[in-house]
């Protein structure tokens, strides 16, 4: 989020004219650009990609099974995993580029 949105989202909630009964939800990779006054007003929850392997590996070889079927030719999707330490977004997008080459 851009210093610009944060503070015009700062305003909306320090105004009095804040939504009742609401529940704004944010998402990032990670928190140093964001505004120490914005971060005050969330609850930061960390969330790990421990034990995350196994399962980000089957999601590869399934979408690679869907779209090109030919196991012979399969990457290495541990190792696509791997280094992408964990990153689903970009293991995905690795992946992409190596259906589009098959």
């Amino acid at each position: 989020m851009t210093e610009p949105a944060q503070l015009a989202f700062l305003s909306k909630l320090d105004s009095t004219a804040f939504p009742p009964n609401t529940i704004f939800v944010f998402t990032a990779n990670g928190t140093d650009n964001l505004e120490p006054r914005f971060l005050s007003r969330c609850r930061v929850i960390e969330f790990g990609t421990y034990g995350l392997a196994v399962p980000a590996t089957d999601l590869l070889r399934n979408i690679w099974n869907a779209e090109v079927g030919d196991s012979e030719s399969a990457p290495d999707f541990s190792r696509i995993v791997k280094q992408s330490a964990n990153n689903i977004r970009e293991a995905l997008m690795t992946l992409e580029l190596k259906i589009m080459e098959a």
